[in-house]
C-alpha cells in the first residue's frame, strides 16, 4: 500500500503502540486526512532512527546530483 502524505497531523501513543496521522493539503488550505501510520512503541526509536538514516542518504543523493548539474552549467 502507498499513501501520499503533505504532513502529519498528530501523534498520539495508545495500548504502546504510537499512531501518526497522516494528512494532504486539500482545497483552500485544509488539511484531508489519508492514513494513520502505527508504529510498536518498543520500535520507535529504531523506526525514526533508519527513517533519518535513509532520508540523510537520499539529500547527500540529491545534493551530489544538484552540484553535477551545477558543474555541467559552468562548464558550457
Amino acid at each position: 500500500m502507498q499513501i501520499f502524505a503533505d504532513n502529519l497531523s498528530r501523534v498520539t501513543m495508545s495500548n504502546n503502540n504510537i499512531r501518526i496521522e497522516l494528512v494532504q493539503n486539500g482545497p483552500d488550505n485544509t488539511t484531508v486526512s489519508v492514513g494513520t501510520l502505527i508504529i510498536p512503541a518498543s520500535q520507535a526509536s529504531n523506526f525514526v532512527n533508519a527513517m533519518a538514516k535513509s532520508l540523510k542518504q537520499i539529500d547527500e543523493q540529491m545534493k551530489a546530483k544538484s552540484e553535477e548539474g551545477q558543474a555541467d552549467t559552468d562548464i558550457q
